[in-house]
């Protein structure tokens, strides 16, 4: 069917007539927050708040390619904020102009009218398959009520757009049909640099459709190659793939002063993938779990869902079928060249691929080992996104498969039951899509964690936490950042502390309210110096922090305390070197003096003054005759080592391990008490350690236990971390094993004490004076290392 037939007059009045009935779809199923989006948070919790956040900071604060909100003191380039940047530099162009503007009504509403705007294409895609109108209509209002894209209306927000895809499927099949072909890849490739600059990812999902599609297309010509055919048509597919991501690029290249140092290998290639079950099996609660106790089928991960609904997978099932027949009777031309529309024939297959890839597939064949050979590639570390190109491309051939085998009945003068096919399809589709619609309606306007809360524009009239500082008689600009307790630490890929979504509400809110921004990170491929300077507010006061001198003046932190979330021992240790100023059942603010934050100088004072310590052999001791050990690793193992140029924390050596675990220690202990082990982890790997320690009684049961990763550590020392175990030994006999397990890590100074003495070490080599295995060393500031 030609562009044309679609777009007849009469062709118009079925598009109006489908958004009529999303809109009126939209208003039922979604009601107050339809009518008043300004009066809800779509999600009030972690990305959700965070992405509000970012982008309200962002339109009262900055301008241009900066974002100062978080990242205290060195902000971060705002394409790693997930703050639709395009949108939010608009809006904050208004604001600068003198516009009012609400954020969380913008964002919102632009959410919701994305997913209308998904229906034109995806009817005039229907139509070109040459399906009846009112079966296309009906079909368009099922997909869109079904995209997995809705799902991200609840957390990240610029990828709900579910209108991007079906948009570039319908240009991509103008692109390729004949006539006017360079205009209408001029538009394909506008509409990747638009949607680009709302999220990152639409450039791959872009690409992969495009390079998919002409990769098929190219694939089922009836004639031969030949060198200036091949030219004609791949010149401008890949001009048309290269262009807006090489202007993205250099744009980015040119504004980001620390791309150097930027995670190259984020987590979450196979982990982030597709796969069948995310595809072709229930995923939206209770089905899922009704499905799941009867047919025993895994979890599938969120970040693979593209689910194309029962309808759609009885229908993969007959198609498989079919496929096997072809296969047995060797039809090769028809697998190739299926008798189906064009725009299906192509994009089918390229569905298909597309599918695989996202399933990261071939890679899970034996071929890890290519992953870090992809460059750019790596980046987009959640391959389960490109399934919704399959979602979309398999849902109109489900829908033509569906229609054509009830027309097949009919042809077979069983109209009755071609009847009953097409109703019980078009019923069970329509019953899933506004189920899941529905669903995610209802958890917008009644969510399981953080309702009631809202995220105030900088300018509203009635602020809480100017309120609660001039009751202190204190002000905001009296402070110079805020730091969140429970701490955040999210973007690095090294690091990974996050135990409160009341903290991180608390601390936007009070951000949001006084102007101040967070010493603290929750966005996208931070700088990992960057994230190791500001995570070292953490850590203990023995460490040097030179992030103290880049900060602009000596005002002091304001403490942005959540009441009610559980607090670990670090920020115990801060909150108790802080002055409580206000505190109510909710939140507590104090005010955290620099000088609380570094103790080295008291500490190297304090030793020159303690005439009651007791030498021992390699240590000085608070207490008499603790157990004590010690591991230097000045003379590493060169049998569990690779080869690396780390430089060692202290002495002359450090323990490389390729692979498996190194024993550190297996004592038997005679004194009872609480006992702590630490060792020094180098960061800067592409795996990272984890300690562990046991606790065995004397015939060899395991009495206690624990873990400790990398990521969760605050005690960081250049690109060194601390890490801590401790265990309560309660009778003597008992023995502690503790060893550190991973591949390719490198380690040094490994000590083993009670925690009631305080044990001093002299390192000869540098003259540093150690300290609970804590080096009292005066650090450089922090700097890229690529």
């Amino acid at each position: 069917m030609s562009a044309r037939t679609a777009f007849r007059p009469a062709g118009w009045l079925w598009h109006v007539l489908v958004l009529l009935t999303l809109i009126l779809l939209g208003a039922v199923l979604f009601g107050p927050v339809f009518w008043h989006p300004g009066q809800f948070l779509f999600s009030p919790i972690e990305d959700g708040i965070k992405n509000y956040y970012t982008a309200l900071w962002y339109v009262h604060h900055d301008a241009a390619w900066w974002f100062t909100g978080m990242n205290y003191p060195f902000g971060e380039h705002v394409v790693y904020t997930d703050n639709q940047p395009l949108l939010a530099w608009v809006l904050a162009a208004l604001q600068r102009h003198g516009v009012a503007v609400n954020v969380v009504a913008v964002f919102n509403t632009t959410m919701l009218l994305a997913q209308l705007l998904s229906a034109p294409p995806l009817l005039a895609l229907l139509r070109r398959c040459r399906l009846p109108a009112w079966y296309a209509a009906t079909v368009t209002v099922l997909i869109v009520l079904l995209a997995p894209q809705m799902e991200r209306l609840l957390g990240h927000y610029a990828l709900s757009y579910a209108c991007v895809i079906p948009t570039l499927w319908y240009l991509v099949v103008r692109a390729t049909e004949a006539g006017q072909k360079g205009r209408w890849y001029a538009v394909y490739a506008l509409a990747t640099l638009f949607f680009g600059c709302l999220h990152p990812y639409y450039f791959p999902i872009s690409a992969l459709l495009l390079l998919a599609y002409c990769a098929v297309t190219w694939w089922q010509l009836p004639d031969g190659w030949n060198w200036r055919r091949t030219l004609r048509f791949w010149l401008p597919v890949l001009i048309t793939v290269a262009v807006p991501m090489a202007l993205f690029q250099v744009a980015l290249a040119l504004s980001d002063p620390h791309a150097a140092d930027r995670p190259s290998n984020p987590y979450g290639f196979f982990a982030y993938s597709s796969s069948v079950w995310s595809v072709f099996f229930p995923v939206e609660e209770p089905i899922r779990g009704w499905w799941k106790s009867i047919f025993h089928t895994p979890d599938p991960t969120w970040e693979g869902q593209a689910y194309v609904g029962l309808t759609g997978t009885f229908i993969a099932l007959a198609t498989l079928v079919r496929v096997g027949f072809r296969l047995v009777r060797r039809q090769w031309r028809r697998l190739q060249r299926p008798a189906l529309p064009p725009v299906l024939r192509v994009s089918l297959w390229a569905a298909l691929l597309i599918l695989l890839f996202s399933m990261a597939w071939p890679f899970r064949w034996g071929l890890e080992g290519l992953v870090p050979y992809l460059g750019p590639i790596r980046q987009f570390r959640s391959l389960g996104r490109f399934a919704w190109i399959f979602y979309y491309i398999y849902s109109v051939y489900a829908a033509y498969a569906l229609y054509q085998a009830s027309r097949w009945l009919r042809l077979r003068q069983q109209p009755k039951w071609g009847l009953a096919l097409l109703t019980t399809g078009l019923l069970l589709w329509a019953a899933e899509g506004l189920f899941s619609a529905g669903h995610k309606a209802y958890k917008i306007q009644h969510p399981q964690r953080g309702a009631g809360r809202m995220l105030p524009a900088a300018a509203a009239g009635s602020l809480t936490y100017p309120k609660h500082l001039a009751e202190t008689n204190s002000q905001s600009v009296d402070y110079q950042a805020i730091i969140p307790i429970p701490y955040y630490a999210l973007g690095s890929e090294v690091f990974s502390i996050f135990h409160s979504d009341s903290s991180s509400y608390e601390s936007m809110r009070a951000s949001l309210e006084t102007g101040l921004p967070i010493a603290a990170t929750m966005l996208s491929r931070t700088p990992l110096y960057q994230a190791q300077a500001i995570q070292q507010l953490l850590s203990h006061p023995a460490i040097d922090k030179p992030l103290l001198a880049r900060l602009p003046d000596r005002r002091p932190f304001l403490l942005v305390v959540a009441a009610n979330a559980p607090r670990d021992s670090a920020e115990n240790a801060l909150l108790a070197r802080a002055r409580i100023l206000y505190r109510d059942s909710a939140v507590w603010l104090a005010e955290l003096p620099l000088a609380q934050l570094e103790a080295r100088e008291k500490y190297l004072a304090d030793f020159q003054q303690q005439a009651s310590l007791v030498a021992y052999s390699g240590y000085w001791a608070s207490e008499p005759a603790p157990q004590v050990v010690h591991r230097s690793f000045d003379a590493p193992d060169a049998a569990l080592a690779f080869p690396n140029n780390v430089a060692p924390l202290l002495g002359t050596g450090a323990q490389a391990v390729r692979r498996g675990g190194l024993l550190l220690a297996n004592q038997p202990i005679t004194q009872p008490g609480l006992y702590e082990a630490s060792v020094w982890a180098y960061v800067r790997t592409e795996k990272l350690p984890t300690l562990h320690m046991s606790l065995l009684e004397a015939a060899g049961a395991v009495a206690d236990s624990s873990v400790v990763e990398t990521k969760y550590s605050t005690d960081i020392l250049g690109d060194w971390v601390r890490l801590t175990a401790r265990v309560q030994v309660r009778k003597p006999g008992q023995r502690l094993r503790v060893w550190v397990q991973g591949r390719k890590v490198v380690i040094d100074e490994f000590e083993l004490r009670p925690v009631a003495a305080t044990i001093w070490r002299h390192e000869p080599t540098k003259g540093t004076l150690v300290r609970n295995n804590y080096p009292l060393l005066a650090m450089p500031p922090f700097k890229p290392t690529k």
